[in-house]
């Protein structure tokens, strides 16, 4: 499961111990997923959408982030982008 919350997550005791399961958190997923995602991206041509900014604006683009103004993931980029992918 990913996911962030308040509230707590009741589990049953015996429902993890009888089956010997457990629960785990991550904020990005084990490898194994992350590459499973990856690899399904790569087949199906699928793109992040991405708004980029140069290093010197750093600060704006945190702050953009922190305001909940930021559109997309914003990539920081360092000398010439022509040949850079949107």
């Amino acid at each position: 499961m990913l996911s962030v919350g308040k509230d707590p997550l009741p589990v049953s005791r015996g429902y993890l111990v009888g089956a010997e399961r457990g629960t785990i958190g991550s904020i990005t997923g084990p490898p194994f997923e992350n590459e499973k995602t990856l690899d399904f991206g790569v087949m199906t041509g699928a793109r992040p959408m991405i708004e980029t900014m140069p290093l010197e604006r750093a600060a704006e683009a945190v702050q953009k982030m922190r305001s909940d103004d930021a559109k997309f993931r914003i990539v920081l980029t360092m000398g010439d982008q022509s040949n850079a992918h949107q």
